[in-house]
């Protein structure tokens, strides 16, 4: 299914891009959360984890967040994310400056057109983040990123706004983390079957009215 992006054009067809998320490995209080995998369709993003799982559609201005064990939900306002994610941080990234990012270089993920961007930290230190236009950029998707990287790492932040194009891998080269991807692409379908029922809450679930009651 990944080759047949080489045959298709920008426009803005059905698709289902399935990622997977390891943002536990540099970010240990994430950890709890395990692999994280991610559903981008064209009406907009959800996220399944070991334990909560959320979905946001483009244009909205909230995050549903859903606890499967305990049949709950509540929605979280994207504007509360990044105080959200700086109180489980507990602080955030040393960071001088935004850090550079190097001129796109042409290639490819799994067949698919991409192009690399490296955001530079120092001579043995990088983030590679490839992406692709082979479908447009999901603004919900985009929206939530800015979110988290705001809150971990507000300089890296500026310098993401540079990047265009639908992120498909993600890999941290640093003195610690030698080639660690952090973002790898798992399936990508010209179809967006399962959107629905992926974006909406399941059913017999229980509306909280605080995120507090889903830790439990």
């Amino acid at each position: 299914m990944l080759a047949a992006l080489l045959f298709a054009t920008a426009a803005a067809l059905p698709y289902h891009i399935e990622l997977q998320a390891n943002p536990g490995a540099p970010f240990p209080f994430l950890s709890k959360f395990g692999t994280v995998t991610l559903h981008v369709y064209n009406g907009g993003v959800r996220a399944d984890t070991m334990w909560l799982n959320g979905f946001s559609r483009n244009g909205s201005s909230t995050v549903t967040v859903e606890n499967p064990l305990g049949r709950m939900y509540t929605n979280v306002p994207v504007s509360e994310l990044v105080s959200m994610v700086q109180k489980m941080a507990s602080g955030h990234v040393n960071e001088t400056a935004p850090p550079p990012v190097s001129a796109p270089v042409a290639g490819k993920v799994k067949g698919i057109p991409a192009k690399r961007y490296r955001l530079i930290y120092g001579p043995e230190a990088w983030i590679d983040v490839w992406t692709t236009d082979r479908v447009p950029e999901n603004p919900q998707l985009r929206a939530i990123i800015d979110s988290f990287v705001i809150a971990v790492a507000p300089m890296t932040a500026k310098s993401l706004h540079l990047i265009q194009g639908m992120p498909l891998y993600v890999e941290l080269n640093f003195e610690h983390y030698k080639k660690l991807p952090l973002v790898v692409p798992k399936d990508f379908l010209l179809s967006n079957a399962g959107q629905e029922k992926a974006l909406s809450v399941g059913n017999f679930y229980i509306h909280a009215s605080v995120l507090d009651a889903l830790w439990k």
